[in-house]
């Protein structure tokens, strides 16, 4: 067979090429080509979600009779990503004047095509895009995209707002009234406001709520928040309600259910935190029949369940809550705590877990222990050294010293406090005191005043999580405290160490964190057990008569009472003035020129309190303390002479004596006096304005009456050692 000059080029239609010799068989298959042009159709409305007549065609050549094809869909929407799913039953292109509409199998026949919502998930807004293959050998398929305006549009809207909730619906959450706070931070509740297509009115609306969680892992299911509801039903509003960040949702009855904080963080630190939300639409399941068997008892499997669900989407972003200030404090005497939130809403109640705990050093490094473990250890070690020590002195002590004033219950019960200690923060923040040192017997002090860089931290866990341990930074994110010797360690220098079972971990498994710093606890109880500054051994008695009497002359006034007071008294010391002269100490200024404090209760209980801080009962403990920080550079002779004040009264106390003054006010002949009050109370602001009960006094010719000099006054004491030593022999 020769190939003429008329032979079809190659790749045309119709070709048919046979090389020179072949003397094999040649099968040659023909089908039409096939001309398929989809076109716009004009479509039905959607008004039943089980049977959608839509309509998909255009214009074609080539076609002879019904033929089948295959027909698959492509869909978008703003409720879940594209997809691609066939058509459930079998289709045809079936000629129709000089157009083509696709029909699908019915029994014997065919007719027009029909879709059902819940079997291609339609949800939201979205557009049928479609893919027509011909089944036919040599025939290319045709398709139309989803954003073509050919393909098919639908309108089945279904999506959920947020809105801070007014105060009629959100007080249901809050036991008492408040204010709405129209920012939305954690905690703060929310209202939700569906809008859903009446074509799904009756059917069950399920919406889960959670924390978007990493890419690529799904939805924290015990953090996920669900509410139920009948889509359509007017009374389902008031319980369309979500406090962020909770579990909270409002029961059928009105009632608050699973009121606890969820784990809402992510794996990292962020500055916001968002939320998603899935709904999903669903028939109510048909009530199960009974079953006719034997008995009658058993029940037949409910039928499946026609639904819609769209994918994750986004419900709100909020500032993320964060931990700003967690810091343990020791002032005079008291072991405490302070801290501080932010981004949670100001009626958030958060409950957490305190427990201190030791830093006690150990060769050359150190260890940590729970104090009130480290506490009972140390305290009854005492005890025991004490009791042996008793023995050891047995011969010198009476039967009465052999009975223990110390028991190991006395020590527990001393410490239980800090045992397990539970708290609850308000409005984002929290103080709350944890042990008193000043309430520890003086023998307790002396044992911890031993070990030398003993610190005290302290470490908070939250409760109420859903029931659950979880991490703190999934609670409030946090900055992580830099590391020392491979350990987080709580130095002062910022951040938070993550800390769980003792030890410092990595945030990712820390249920807990520690305080930003720590506390010398043996510095402080060195100086509970001996609270005076350092004053001269031989200056030491005279010291606490000093302060003593300034306590019971003015403790219940300001601290400008207590420095012209205690001026009062040092300005007299030594001074050539009538008796004054022979008072060399501030003893015998208190003793001989008529201070009256030196006679009080307070002064006896000042002193207890100086010599055994512990143990006294004082009920200005903590002015005290004050005092003696502010009388030291006085009776140091570093604090100036405030006026050089030599007088005071108490206009009270002069009132119940029937006089307006004592009489030294109008003393004369070079002994007269000027009232300086103004210059230590400072002015009056107004003629209401209550001072101190106290006026001050100087002497109006002070250059007449100056003090000794430190040798005359060394003069005066060798003269009066001299005559106490004559007087002797």
């Amino acid at each position: 067979m020769a190939q003429t000059a008329s032979t079809p080029e190659a790749e045309s239609h119709g070709d048919c090429q046979i090389p020179l010799g072949y003397d094999g068989i040649v099968r040659i298959r023909a089908a039409p080509h096939l001309v398929l042009t989809l076109k716009k159709q004009s479509q039905p409305a959607l008004q039943d979600l089980d049977n959608w007549q839509v309509v998909v065609g255009g214009s074609y050549e080539n076609l002879e009779g019904s033929l089948p094809c295959r027909l698959e869909w492509t869909i978008t929407s703003d409720s879940f990503a594209e997809k691609k799913l066939p058509h459930r039953r079998e289709t045809f292109i079936v000629p129709n004047g000089g157009n083509f509409v696709v029909h699908e199998k019915d029994g014997t026949g065919t007719r027009p095509l029909r879709i059902s919502v819940f079997e291609l998930g339609l949800i939201g807004k979205g557009r049928l895009g479609y893919r027509l293959e011909p089944v036919l050998f040599g025939n290319e398929a045709v398709e139309v995209l989803p954003e073509d305006s050919r393909a098919i549009s639908y309108d089945l809207e279904a999506s959920i707002g947020f809105k801070v909730a007014p105060e009629e619906l959100a007080r249901s959450f809050f036991l008492e009234k408040f204010e709405v706070l129209h920012d939305r931070q954690v905690g703060t509740v929310m209202q939700l406001t569906p809008t859903i297509s009446p074509l799904f009115k009756g059917m069950q609306a399920t919406l889960d709520i959670f924390p978007r969680p990493p890419e690529g892992l799904p939805p924290d299911e015990k953090a996920t928040v669900r509410i139920e509801w009948e889509v359509g039903d007017p009374d389902a509003a008031s319980r369309l309600m979500w406090k962020i960040g909770f579990m909270s949702i409002i029961g059928v009855f009105g009632e608050v259910l699973n009121d606890d904080l969820a784990a809402v963080g992510g794996v990292d630190s962020s500055p916001s935190l968002a939320f998603q939300y899935q709904l999903t639409l669903a028939r109510k399941p048909p009530p199960p029949k009974a079953a006719t068997g034997k008995g009658g008892k058993k029940q037949s499997a409910p039928a499946p369940v026609d639904q819609v669900r769209s994918d994750p989407l986004r419900a709100l972003e909020v500032p993320r809550p964060r931990l700003k200030e967690f810091k343990v404090l020791l002032d005079d005497g008291k072991l405490s705590v302070r801290c501080r939130f932010e981004h949670f809403n100001d009626f958030v109640v958060l409950g957490f877990e305190l427990k201190p705990y030791a830093r006690v050093p150990e060769g050359e490094g150190w260890r940590v222990e729970e104090l009130d473990d480290y506490l009972k250890t140390l305290f009854i070690e005492e005890i025991v050294q004490e009791s042996l020590d008793v023995f050891r002195n047995a011969a010198t002590r009476s039967p009465a010293a052999f009975i223990p004033t110390r028991t190991p219950e006395d020590v527990f019960s001393r410490l239980t406090k800090i045992d397990a200690i539970t708290v609850t923060s308000e409005k984002n923040k929290f103080e709350h005191e944890l042990l008193d040192l000043n309430q520890l017997p003086r023998e307790f002090m002396r044992s911890l005043k031993k070990i030398r860089g003993l610190e005290v931290f302290v470490a908070m866990r939250p409760t109420g999580i859903g029931g659950r341990v979880v991490p703190f930074w999934a609670i409030a994110d946090y900055e992580a405290a830099p590391k020392e010797n491979e350990q987080n360690v709580p130095r002062g220098r910022g951040g938070f160490a993550p800390f769980d079972g003792g030890a410092f971990v990595s945030r990712v498994f820390a249920s807990g964190v520690c305080s930003s710093d720590t506390v010398d606890l043996s510095g402080h109880a060195a100086q509970l057990y001996s609270p005076l500054p350092t004053i001269p051994p031989e200056n030491r008695e005279d010291f606490e008569v000093f302060v003593a009497t300034v306590c019971g002359e003015s403790i219940g006034q300001s601290e400008a009472s207590w420095r012209g007071v205690a001026h009062t008294i040092m300005n007299r010391v030594a001074r050539k003035y009538e008796s004054w002269e022979d008072c060399l100490t501030p003893t015998e200024v208190i003793q001989k020129t008529g201070f009256e404090g030196y006679k009080s209760t307070r002064y006896d209980e000042a002193r207890t309190y100086m010599k055994s801080p512990a143990a006294s009962s004082l009920v200005y403990r903590d002015k005290l303390a004050r005092m003696i920080t502010l009388l030291t550079p006085i009776f140091m002779r570093q604090d100036g002479n405030c006026g050089d004040v030599v007088y005071f009264y108490s206009p009270s106390a002069q009132s119940k004596l029937g006089r307006a003054a004592p009489s030294w006010v109008n003393q004369k002949d070079g002994k007269d006096l000027v009232c300086i009050t103004d210059a230590i109370l400072g002015s009056p602001k107004s003629k209401e304005d209550k001072r101190d009960d106290f006026q001050f006094y100087a002497f109006k010719y002070p250059e007449k009456w100056k003090r000794m000099t430190p040798e005359e006054r060394a003069q005066a004491r060798a003269a009066r050692s001299k005559a106490k030593s004559t007087k002797s022999k």
